[in-house]
């Protein structure tokens, strides 16, 4: 009969959970810095009244550029997928930079944010990891045609898609990401 080890089951969940920082770490630096430095580098009075608030969460964390400022605005997760939807609708028709930026922002946080999670339900064998991953497309895929939408001057259409995304990353937290918590 084989005996486990004291403290290997520990080592194990140790480096799996290192492996994932890593990852999360690299992914968000690579991508997120770019992003966040375009939309900050838009006059702040540009921003809805409503909206100041996510443009001061998205500065606040990193004033020196550090690259932990990617990973703590990555952590806002849902809460700032919703508050760029929200601002991106106003925006619409109104401010074609700003909301293309913030929806370019969007489209990567919300890629770095469901890489980390899949590879975190794949590590730990989550079993719903597929359909997990098959939602996190479905949402990818609204983002990506309010942008097409956007660019080519679609307002209505680009301001449906992003509603439909909001309110679809609202039941995809609900049914998703509660079901998986405990992996991530």
């Amino acid at each position: 009969m084989a005996t486990k080890l004291p403290g290997a089951a520990d080592r194990a969940e140790t480096e799996d959970r290192d492996y994932l920082l890593a990852c999360r770490r690299v992914l968000a630096a690579g991508v997120l810095a770019r992003d966040r430095a375009e939309v900050l580098a838009i006059d702040a009075g540009r921003w809805p009244r409503g909206a100041v608030h996510l443009r001061e969460r998205i500065a606040s964390p990193g004033a020196g550029s550090s690259a932990e400022a990617e990973l703590e605005m990555l952590d806002f997760g849902h809460e700032l997928q919703v508050g760029l939807a929200e601002t991106v609708e106003r925006l619409v028709g109104r401010d074609a930079r700003l909301a293309e930026a913030l929806l370019r922002l969007q489209i990567d946080c919300a890629r770095v944010r469901f890489v980390f999670e899949e590879t975190a339900l794949r590590l730990h064998g989550e079993p719903l990891r597929f359909a997990h991953a098959e939602s996190h497309g479905r949402l990818l895929l609204l983002l990506s045609s309010a942008k097409v939408s956007l660019r080519a001057g679609r307002w209505e259409e680009a301001r449906a898609t992003v509603g439909t995304f909001r309110a679809e990353i609202h039941e995809h937290a609900r049914s998703m990401d509660e079901r998986s918590v405990r992996a991530v």
